[in-house]
């Protein structure tokens, strides 16, 4: 697998909401991301110690670019 198909996680937000504006962003630029552990953060909203957070993730060969879109629009 080289770069360009490798998969990281950009982030992890406290909650499902942030995640998901952080997401949209990224969708309106073009950039290809998806969320995981959505469910486990809603069933257990003051477990971060377990759960680490709504993961965002993307493509390694996005970083720069999603750093800069969400930087941007804080």
């Amino acid at each position: 697998m080289d770069q360009a198909e490798k998969i990281i996680i950009y982030s992890a937000f406290d909650n499902a909401i942030a995640a998901n504006i952080a997401k949209t962003k990224l969708d309106a630029y073009g950039i290809p991301c998806f969320l995981t552990e959505e469910n486990f953060t809603g069933l257990y909203p003051l477990r971060n110690d377990i759960f680490p957070g709504v993961r965002l993730h993307i493509f390694e060969k996005d970083f720069d670019q999603a750093k800069e879109v969400l930087e941007d629009t804080e």
